[in-house]
């Protein structure tokens, strides 16, 4: 029932019995000896309760809804670009889109071979040549992916690059420089095979056997 039904001037038209009867229908209970008055009043407060209750159902309905579209949201924009998100010190997460028009103009060229990611650092963020790269082969079909990175350095860039026959690469998409936090120069040199003198108390954490973990699980992104 809606509160412009249960208004005063309606109500106000009503015979005493007839407030009763309209009250005992929506379940308020009204004493015999009540003043219609304040019958009335229980009524108009009945009303702009139902309406509080209406008007919450509709704003949950709506907040569902824009839920709904945001979680529609679509695979891919159709834009070829590439992003970083730091994690930590030694992960950082990449994603990328590539838009069709590229997608299917890879797919039709004879000499293409596969898409890396080329992960390069750089001394400053002014450098223009990098001072290590390595690649990293993707799939055409995923958009995101762990990189773990090098120890030690300073500012790392990731470009999504396209290789064809003969070395001929092509730069589909170039993140941006990304500065990355400083962490331990002890923890940078521990390489797998070096003997690093740590500190008592360092040692006394269980580092060594952190470090070897990591090797053991990622030794294919460690470089002597």
């Amino acid at each position: 029932m809606e509160q412009n039904f249960l208004s005063r001037t309606y109500l106000e038209t009503l015979s005493t019995a007839d407030l009763i009867s309209l009250a005992d229908d929506y379940g308020i209970d009204i004493p015999d000896d009540l003043n219609r008055r304040f019958i009335i009043g229980e009524l108009l407060e009945f009303a702009d309760e139902l309406a509080n209750e209406n008007k919450k159902d509709s704003d949950m309905e709506e907040g569902n809804s824009a839920l709904e579209k945001i979680s529609e949201l679509p695979s891919t924009f159709n834009e070829t670009q590439i992003g970083i998100v730091l994690r930590n010190l030694i992960w950082a997460f990449v994603y990328w889109d590539i838009k069709e028009a590229d997608i299917k103009k890879l797919e039709n060229s004879e000499k293409f071979k596969n898409l890396v990611l080329r992960v390069s650092y750089f001394e400053s963020e002014e450098a223009t040549v990098p001072e290590e790269s390595f690649d990293i082969q993707i799939s055409k079909q995923i958009r995101e992916q762990y990189v773990m990175l090098n120890p030690g350095k300073k500012f790392v860039r990731i470009d999504l690059v396209a290789c064809f026959e003969k070395n001929v690469t092509d730069n589909l998409a170039v993140s941006k420089k990304i500065a990355l936090p400083e962490g331990s120069d002890l923890l940078g040199s521990a390489l797998p095979g070096r003997d690093i003198d740590f500190d008592p108390v360092l040692e006394l954490s269980g580092i060594k056997s952190v470090l070897k973990s990591h090797y053991e699980t990622h030794r294919e992104l460690f470089s002597n």
